[in-house]
C-alpha cells in the first residue's frame, strides 16, 4: 500500500493535500509547444466523441491549436463485418465510396453539433485506425493527437490491437486519450515523475494543455526517503512557467507505483494524469509491460501520454 512521505518539503502559501501531505510550489518560464501547433482530432463513433470534440476545440480556442480531424473506417468495421454471416456483402457496402461519403457527413455533423461552425480539415479513410492515425499525425507534423480514452472488451481488444500505445509507439507523438467524462481543459493534473526524459516531457506539456487556473501535482515513488530525489523533484518545478494562477506541487511517495499514483489522482481529485512513456527493448516489454500503458489502460483518468523522443528528432 502507498504512503506519503511527511517529510517532504512544504511549500510557503500552499495547502496540504490527501490529508496533510506538504508541497513545494514555484514557478519559472519554459515552453512546450509552439504557439500555433497542428493537432490531430482521431474520432471514433462512441461515447468518447463528444468530449474529445470539446477538448480540441478548447485547446484551438486557448492553446493555439490548428485541429484536423481523421475517422478510420477500416481495421475495426472490417474484422466485424468478416465474423458476421454476411461477411463479404458487408465488406463491399463498408468500402463502398456511398458509405464513406454517408460517414464523412456524419463525422462532420457530429463535429459542428459540439464545436459550432468551425472549419476543420475532415478526412474518412478506408484505413486501419492505426494507420490512419500515424499517416497522417506524419503528413501534418502533428504536435499532439487527441482520442478517446475507454475500455475495451477482449474481442474488440483483440481485433483493434493496442491502439494508444502503437500510435504512440510508430509515430513518437504525445497523445492526449480523453475520457467521455472530460468536459473541459483539465483544472488538476498529477504528472508521474521517474525523472526519464519521457516523464520531464509529460510534465512541460502538460503545463502547456491545462487550465490557467489549477493545481499540478509532481509525483516521484521511491522506495526510501531521500532529500535529493525532493531536490530533483523541485529543481523540475523551477524549469516550469505556469500561468499565474496555478500551482505546482512536488509529492515523495512511498509502496507500488501504479498504486501510488493512482491514490495520488483519487487523493486530488485528478481529471487528468500526465505520463511518459520510455522506450525500452522487446524483452522489457514482454516482462514488465509499460507503467504508463498499464496507468492508461485502466481508464481511469483521461491521461497524457508522452514519448521519450520527439517525432521530428
Amino acid at each position: 500500500m502507498a504512503r506519503f512521505d511527511s517529510s517532504t518539503t512544504a511549500a510557503v502559501g500552499a495547502s496540504a493535500v490527501a490529508g496533510g501531505v506538504p508541497t513545494v510550489v514555484r514557478c519559472a518560464p519554459t515552453a512546450a509547444l509552439d504557439s500555433v501547433f497542428p493537432l490531430l482530432l482521431a474520432l471514433a463513433d462512441d461515447e468518447t466523441t463528444a468530449a474529445s470534440i470539446r477538448i480540441a476545440l478548447a485547446l484551438a480556442d486557448r492553446k493555439g491549436a490548428v485541429p484536423t480531424v481523421v475517422r478510420a473506417l477500416g481495421d475495426l468495421r472490417a474484422a466485424e463485418a468478416a465474423v458476421s454471416p454476411l461477411g463479404g456483402i458487408a465488406l463491399e457496402e463498408y468500402f463502398s465510396p456511398e458509405y464513406r461519403r454517408l460517414c464523412r457527413e456524419s463525422v462532420d455533423k457530429r463535429v459542428r453539433s459540439v464545436a459550432g461552425q468551425v472549419q476543420w480539415p475532415l478526412d474518412a479513410t478506408d484505413q486501419s485506425p492505426i494507420d490512419a492515425i500515424v499517416a497522417r499525425a506524419s503528413a501534418m507534423r502533428a504536435g499532439l493527437i487527441v482520442m478517446g480514452l475507454r475500455h475495451h472488451g477482449v474481442l474488440r481488444r483483440a481485433v483493434s490491437r493496442d491502439l494508444l500505445g502503437e500510435v504512440l509507439r510508430l509515430s513518437r507523438v504525445p497523445v492526449l486519450a480523453v475520457r467521455a467524462d472530460l468536459s473541459a481543459l483539465p483544472k488538476r493534473v498529477v504528472v508521474a515523475i521517474d525523472f526519464g526524459a519521457a516523464s520531464i516531457r509529460a510534465a512541460h506539456l502538460a503545463r502547456h494543455l491545462m487550465d490557467d487556473e489549477g493545481a499540478m501535482y509532481f509525483v516521484h515513488v521511491s522506495r526510501e526517503h531521500s532529500d535529493d530525489l525532493r531536490t530533483r523533484l523541485d529543481a523540475l518545478i523551477d524549469d516550469l512557467a505556469p500561468a499565474p494562477g496555478v500551482t505546482v506541487s512536488s509529492i515523495l511517495l512511498h509502496g507500488d507505483v501504479q498504486s501510488a499514483v493512482e491514490g495520488l489522482g483519487h487523493a486530488v481529485g485528478a481529471d487528468l494524469l500526465a505520463v511518459g512513456k520510455e522506450e525500452h527493448s522487446l524483452l522489457d516489454r514482454v516482462a514488465t509491460g509499460s507503467m504508463s500503458m498499464k496507468l492508461a489502460h485502466r481508464a481511469r483518468w483521461s491521461t497524457l501520454v508522452v514519448p521519450s523522443r520527439d517525432a521530428k528528432q
